[in-house]
């Protein structure tokens, strides 16, 4: 681990009830850790409140770089229901309800937005630039930049196949409702083959690589990337920089996410590296929805679709399904992810994302998970850190563990 070792952390205006959102709540929070341990970056978002925004990228701004949390994609403001994402059974997103089912005060829907929806990129684009004339940030953190996730089940997965859509595959030579044919025959096997054992893109490399399916997954992560590059392009405009919050590189493809690409096009980049929430992006939540979805749809067990990865998949072995739903995702699986990411973003600094919240009912993080992810972060090369997924649900015995597992400044 080097020692310009960067700091950073998210404060969210999305996970909390409202009357706890105040300026004085946020200032304290940021104090609090600043007294233990440096802050090099703070991520403010996602829920535009004037006076959080307005206090934290004034002239006592807590950290170097004060950046913008927006959402790309989902919980976009007054999105209408006809912009959302359209699956291959013709069904709207539904998205994650997960919490609310445990009482939660958060109020992201996890509903998203079709990216070849030209209502949608004006709207979601527009947006951003108003946040940012109106505010003085440093720069943006794009999230939700994706399509969803197995979280919101695997049926969901397979979008988008609205008419937009339809129009932008057409354009690259690719018929929908071909792929649509294929997925309702599960995944027609001639259009499937072994992947290559080790291989760090499992799905692309399952693959055909002139089927029709392969072709699905590489017009999803185009589709991605040129949104993406779109919005980095007009925060640069505006003289700002770019960050991304990204999945973890194994689950990556299957969201549309092409890491080399979209690396090119930002200052630095934050993997969701969570290995034990329950919630969307959660390599737990995730992983354990992937094998059940697939069960589902492809007829197999799930004990097959394990052995099948302990045996192609760096990391896994025959215990780590069974180990990740009764705990967390095993660390070796979590030096894997990390380690691609730092060698998929090339020059770009990866600044993983580590789970440090306590929130009732949702996640119980204890200062040896992050003595864990820090030791994984070490191993892996990463160029810091952010504290995840909100600071003002840190305690303050995680922050005390994460400064001394940090390296000395210089």
């Amino acid at each position: 681990m080097n020692s310009n070792w960067v700091t950073g952390a998210q404060l969210s205006t999305s996970h909390s009830p409202q009357s706890e959102l105040t300026v004085e709540r946020m200032t304290a929070a940021v104090l609090d850790m600043k007294a233990i341990l440096p802050l090099d970056v703070a991520v403010v978002g996602a829920k535009e409140i004037p006076e959080i925004y307005l206090a934290l990228t004034g002239p006592h701004r807590p950290a170097e770089q004060v950046v913008l949390w927006y959402d790309l994609l989902s919980d976009i403001p007054n999105m209408e229901e006809p912009e959302l994402v359209i699956n291959w059974r013709g069904e709207k997103s539904h998205g994650w309800g997960g919490w609310s089912a445990v009482g939660s005060a958060v109020t992201e829907t996890f509903r998203f937005a079709c990216p070849n929806n030209p209502v949608v990129r004006a709207k979601t684009l527009a947006r951003m630039r108003e946040l940012l004339r109106r505010y003085p940030f440093d720069g943006v953190f794009l999230d939700k930049i994706r399509f969803p996730s197995p979280a919101n089940g695997l049926e969901e997965v397979a979008s988008c196949f609205c008419r937009h859509c339809q129009a932008a595959a057409s354009v690259v030579g690719l018929d929908l409702d071909t792929v649509r044919k294929v997925i309702e025959a599960k995944f027609a096997g001639a259009f499937v083959h072994q992947a290559r054992a080790g291989a760090t893109d499992w799905l692309r490399s399952l693959l055909v690589p002139d089927s029709v399916l392969r072709q699905f997954v590489d017009f999803r992560l185009r589709t991605i990337t040129g949104l993406v590059s779109e919005a980095a392009a007009e925060a640069r405009a505006l003289g700002r920089k770019v960050a991304l919050d990204v999945f973890s590189p194994g689950l990556a493809p299957l969201v549309g996410q092409d890491y080399p690409a979209l690396a090119q096009v930002s200052d630095w980049i934050k993997p969701m590296t969570y290995r034990t929430a329950q919630g969307p992006a959660g390599l737990r939540l995730e992983l354990s929805a992937l094998v059940a979805g697939a069960a589902r749809m492809s007829g197999l067990h799930e004990r097959d679709i394990a052995a099948w990865a302990a045996g192609h998949i760096r990391g896994c072995n025959k215990t780590s399904l069974s180990e990740t739903r009764a705990k967390a995702v095993p660390l070796e699986i979590m030096t894997t992810e990390v380690g691609d990411a730092v060698r998929l973003a090339g020059s770009t600094p990866v600044y993983f994302g580590i789970e440090m919240v306590r929130q009732a009912g949702v996640i119980d993080i204890k200062p040896q998970h992050v003595r864990d992810m820090i030791g994984v972060g070490q191993r892996a090369g990463a160029a810091g850190t952010i504290v995840s997924w909100d600071l003002l649900h840190v305690p303050r015995e995680n922050l005390v563990a994460l400064a001394e597992s940090l390296p000395c400044r210089r």
